[in-house]
């Protein structure tokens, strides 16, 4: 049998090293250097000094935990979560929203420079743009994990760099309405005959009252159903159970939230952003930067139902929304219809693969003055090479992955755009997810 050399792992030193700290990263980790290589620490801040032990050694860079601190940095605050460092939801609780804010602009701003070729001095030369609001109580909706240990039963998130779950009774993230909300749902839910049925619970909030969906992987009881169905009638929820499909249980069946009094309705399973009013302030953001007049011509790509395309449809000749998923575009269409009397333009919602170069003959042939477009992770590469032939005046992109921005990003740069405005969404404060809106000009 052939033996192939595999050669021995490098052992992390054993050696304590101290270094202070220099400035963080956007993922909230300690930024130091040591005999010229640089060192992430996780749970340092800037201007702390401290003993550090490696984690990780690489040939450019190393990682790190502290073993002592000998000093605390003005910006470590006291986390508000109980179950912090526990829970692998929120890691930065230890940070002042200021610096989580400033180490996430600037990770943005470096990045775009890097990878557009743009200089962004004139971009920066004021204080950052950062459009934030509460640090907690902000998330509106959320997924719980269900755990059976022993018969017991326990909700809550995963543990940190674990699949174990943690138990939670309190979640200050959530808003109050669902974090008061947990601890008698975990009561109702430890009554349950079936236990084993249960998958994971999604709660959301939103204008139009409380859901509760519970995915489950059996036929639940008719005793089990009763019991959930008192409990929701009791706490005046939405309940829905979730197998093969959607079924309502018991209460409102119209859902909606408010977006510039306009009224926008969505499906318990369709994607909303998660924390309202950093989504107020980003549409109006938009709409401010956009600059919409009566006469222009709005394209509005990967629209979902509708976020952006209302808000716009009130100020300009007419709105085109394209999106991927036809239950999504059938939404779009019946709330531009539901607000009819604020919409004063023509409103065109079509399913378009925006992935899909063949589908672009839809809206790539029409004219556009104005373009947002709002893509998942994934970015949008190839709509972005589509934008640029309509060579609309002005461009919003929004974008929750920094590495997908920046490189559609400088497909408009080498087209003649440049970046006219750089914001922050501070969407998942405590986190150290990057939400981000660029303003790119003719």
């Amino acid at each position: 049998m052939v033996k192939f050399y595999t050669p021995p792992k490098k052992k992390l030193t054993s050696q304590k090293l101290t270094v202070t700290v220099s400035s963080l990263d956007a993922f909230g980790q300690g930024v130091a250097s040591h005999n010229g290589k640089t060192i992430f620490i996780k749970s340092a801040l800037p201007d702390e000094t401290v003993d550090i032990k490696l984690t990780e050694d690489k040939k450019n860079y190393a990682k790190a935990t502290v073993i002592k601190y000998y000093n605390q940095s003005n910006e470590r605050v006291k986390p508000q979560c109980e179950y912090y460092q526990k829970c692998g939801g929120c890691e930065l609780q230890h940070i002042s929203s200021h610096l989580q804010q400033q180490a996430k602009y600037s990770a943005l701003i470096n990045l775009l420079q890097k990878e557009s070729g743009q200089h962004l001095a004139s971009v920066i030369k004021d204080s950052p743009q950062i459009i934030a609001d509460q640090p907690y109580h902000y998330r509106r909706r959320a997924r719980l994990a269900i755990n059976l240990v022993k018969g017991e039963l326990f909700i809550g998130f995963r543990q940190a760099e674990s699949s174990q779950i943690i138990n939670i009774e309190h979640c200050p993230i959530l808003v109050e309405q669902l974090d008061i909300l947990l601890a008698p749902l975990q009561n109702c839910l430890r009554k349950i005959t079936q236990k084993k049925a249960l998958g994971h619970i999604e709660l959301i909030a939103v204008d139009s009252g409380v859901i509760i969906v519970l995915r489950h992987t059996l036929p639940m009881t008719s005793q089990d159903t009763e019991l959930l169905k008192q409990f929701a009638q009791v706490q005046n929820i939405s309940l829905y159970f979730y197998g093969e499909e959607l079924v309502h249980i018991t209460g409102n069946k119209e859902h909606y939230y408010l977006i510039n009094h306009l009224k926008l309705t969505f499906s318990p399973l369709d994607f909303i952003q998660v924390n309202s009013k950093i989504n107020q302030k980003m549409v109006n953001q938009a709409l401010e930067w956009l600059t919409l007049k009566p006469t222009d011509n709005v394209l509005d790509l990967f629209c979902g139902m509708g976020n952006f395309s209302l808000p716009m449809a009130t100020l300009s000749k007419s709105v085109t929304g394209i999106e991927g998923i036809g239950a999504l575009v059938e939404k779009a269409k019946f709330n531009a219809q539901l607000n009819n009397k604020e919409i004063c333009a023509k409103t065109h919602f079509l399913i378009n693969n925006l992935d899909d170069k063949q589908q672009f003959n839809t809206w790539n042939h029409a004219t556009f003055e104005k373009v947002l477009l709002d893509p998942a992770r994934a970015g949008a590469y190839n709509a972005a090479a589509e934008i640029v032939k309509i060579a609309p005046e002005k461009i919003v992109y929004i974008s929750c992955n920094p590495a997908t921005l920046a490189r559609d990003c400088k497909q408009f740069i080498d087209k003649g755009y440049k970046i006219a405005q750089v914001a922050i969404l501070d969407m998942f404060p405590q986190t150290k997810h990057i939400e981000s809106m660029l303003l790119l000009t003719k």
